[in-house]
């Protein structure tokens, strides 16, 4: 291994994909999006507006957003207020992880199959 890259030297640690193939960031969206589930199951009481009966709880995709610009796709906090910084950190990790394998994966070698 030639270097190791850490997650503070990431700009932007909330890119999900940076390319121009949408079937390649349809499959990391997915995979971001199973990531969130679990996080979700961490963290089930996190995710309701208020403590009231009223508004029951929410999932934690309800309080992502994605943006699609130029070949990348970022995610966003709706209301970052509305969530603890434990779980959007839990989220940011997730993505960093994601960036990661997309890395690993494009720098391996690559080898005919006969």
């Amino acid at each position: 291994m030639e270097k190791v890259l850490l997650a503070e030297n990431l700009a932007y640690n909330n890119v999900l994909y940076i390319g121009d193939n949408a079937r390649e960031c349809l499959k990391i969206i997915e995979k971001f999006t199973a990531r969130l589930r679990k996080i979700e199951n961490l963290y089930t009481g996190s995710f309701s507006k208020n403590n009231d009966d009223q508004f029951p709880c929410l999932q934690l995709q309800q309080h992502i957003q994605y943006h699609f610009e130029g070949g990348i796709a970022i995610f966003r906090f709706k209301n970052e207020d509305e969530l603890p910084a434990i779980v959007r950190n839990e989220c940011l990790v997730a993505c960093q992880s994601l960036v990661f394998e997309q890395m690993l994966l494009s720098s391996l070698p690559t080898f005919p199959l006969n």
